[in-house]
């Protein structure tokens, strides 16, 4: 039984890592590699205490974006019943200031490995997210970004992209063609997705640099028949990307509406029993990671609580601001060392009003479309009791 979940976790781990390598640096200093082990020490024998920082670190630049698609934050609420997509609340001017953003890399310089500009919004958003990658780098962390990348950007505005260091560049691309990509991408155009997917390819390699490495992410959703995933395939292969990844995403929900990720919104009322100590902590995220929003509030997951983040007096449970006091203290504070014992045996220190109270990775619960299960298994259609 232990052999066989320790298989388990090792073999979902190393597909992660082999995708992931592109967020690595090319030179990695020594107290980067001591705050790691240290990370994955804590890890394996459940130690309240991590390292000095996190080694992976997604910073908010931006939470803006100019699409609508129905399953985000972003997703238009009119006739949806849905009055936490309602309450959502963003403005023009939520951007985060450079002078900030770099007194953040300044203190994961030497210890964080990698950081992602990107939480609910599309970085890109932010005028200035070439200056921002630029600062990154030049600490040497490694640097990715995730976007939608239906923008009319001239060549000028990819090749400041493509020189500024940025590791990884994930494109999102859920269709060949307009018909299919508008249906989940609102707003968006397939081909201006596809135009810069080439040039920014065309242009580093016209560089004659190895960086970034681009990756093609294609979600498959209910409206896609069983031949779109290779014709996106084609046509990642025809601009030359260097990875290509695709997954099931979200199906529909009872009333035939396409899920969206305030319908995971849980609070402390729908946790069920807390489940037991496992092989390894349930969850990795207290351990290696933590989000920055772009308020300086850090919390300590990107995959629940997602609908509260961006609302009014938002039930965030952050634990921290960075703006406020170091990065190094809030991932080693009495919150954070909780959250560590929490995801390592939830049932003894399971915790009411916790950040992590309520997830199906540590708790029992109904899962509803869209929802992982306990099982890290995706919820992806209603089925008849």
């Amino acid at each position: 039984m232990f052999s066989d979940e320790l298989t388990k976790i090792v073999s979902t781990t190393t597909s992660k890592i082999k995708r992931r390598l592109a967020w690595l640096p090319r030179s990695v200093p020594a107290t980067a590699w001591v705050n790691l082990a240290s990370n994955c020490a804590s890890y394996a024998l459940r130690r309240g205490r991590a390292g000095k920082l996190p080694s992976m670190v997604k910073i908010d630049v931006s939470p803006l974006c100019a699409l609508a698609c129905p399953t985000c934050l972003h997703a238009d609420p009119a006739g949806r019943n849905r009055p936490l997509l309602d309450a959502q609340n963003f403005s023009s001017l939520d951007r985060i200031d450079i002078a900030k953003f770099a007194e953040i890399i300044e203190e994961l310089k030497g210890r964080a490995l990698a950081v992602s500009l990107s939480y609910y919004g599309d970085p890109l958003m932010h005028p200035a997210i070439s200056e921002l990658s630029r600062i990154a780098a030049n600490t040497g962390v490694a640097v990715h970004i995730t976007t939608h990348f239906s923008y009319n950007w001239s060549d000028a505005k990819i090749q400041a992209l493509v020189e500024s260091g940025l590791s990884h560049l994930t494109v999102a691309l859920d269709g060949a063609t307009q018909d299919v990509y508008e249906v989940t991408r609102i707003n968006g155009r397939v081909d201006f997705v596809i135009n810069n997917l080439r040039r920014v390819i065309e242009i580093r390699n016209r560089l004659g640099r190895s960086i970034p490495k681009v990756e093609v992410q294609h979600i498959r959703h209910p409206h896609h028949d069983k031949t779109e995933r290779e014709r996106v395939r084609a046509i990642a292969d025809d601009a030359g990307v260097d990875h290509f990844i695709t997954f099931k995403g979200v199906r529909y929900d009872r009333d035939g509406d396409l899920y969206n990720v305030v319908d995971s919104d849980a609070g402390g009322a729908r946790s069920g029993t807390a489940l037991k100590s496992s092989a390894l902590p349930r969850c990795h995220w207290p351990f290696s990671s933590t989000v920055i929003k772009v308020t300086g509030d850090v919390i300590p997951c990107c995959m629940w609580r997602e609908g509260q983040q961006y609302i009014d007096n938002g039930d965030t449970r952050s634990l921290g601001n960075v703006f406020d006091q170091p990065l190094s203290e809030i991932w080693n504070s009495p919150s954070y060392q909780a959250l560590r014992k929490e995801v390592s045996n939830p049932s003894r220190h399971g915790k009411i009003g916790s950040f992590c109270e309520g997830c199906s990775y540590l708790y029992e619960s109904t899962p509803r479309v869209g929802e992982f299960n306990e099982h890290g298994e995706l919820v992806e259609a209603w089925t008849a009791q």
